[in-house]
């Protein structure tokens, strides 16, 4: 059971839909890149978490089955922000059964996998997808 959802092969995340948050157009496209040749699908994306908040109603009907959230949407150099705790907590609210993975410069607390950002990261992020 997952929040009272139960877990079966066809709702596991093998070839997922994913929604990726993250304010770096560089880290975004390598995270598709890296996913789409392990053949999952970036089905949705948002540089902010006002264009996150946004997109969620999409992500729910679109049966995004994955989020990969950065844990700050701050420019480089300001306050780090948790804005990608606030988005998986609204998430969750609204897509219960949806796997979070939190891709950061700094390990989070609040994903089903948290990942600190990475070359070696993003080569196994396909891979990791399919495991949470």
């Amino acid at each position: 059971y997952f929040k009272g959802v139960t877990v079966n092969e066809e709702t596991m995340p093998k070839n997922a839909k994913i929604f990726v948050v993250d304010d770096s157009d560089i880290i975004r496209t390598s995270v598709r890149e890296c996913l789409e040749k392990d053949g999952h699908m970036i089905s949705a994306e948002a540089v902010s978490l006002e264009e996150a908040v946004k997109k969620i109603d999409y992500v729910f009907h679109e049966g995004i089955t994955v989020a990969i959230i950065d844990g700050s949407l701050s420019p480089p150099g300001s306050t780090f922000k948790a804005e990608g705790r606030e988005i998986s907590l609204i998430l969750r609210n609204k897509i219960p059964h949806i796997k979070i993975i939190s891709l950061s410069s700094h390990l989070a607390d609040w994903g089903d996998k948290n990942l600190v950002k990475s070359a070696e990261t993003l080569s196994r992020l396909g891979r990791i997808v399919e495991d949470i």
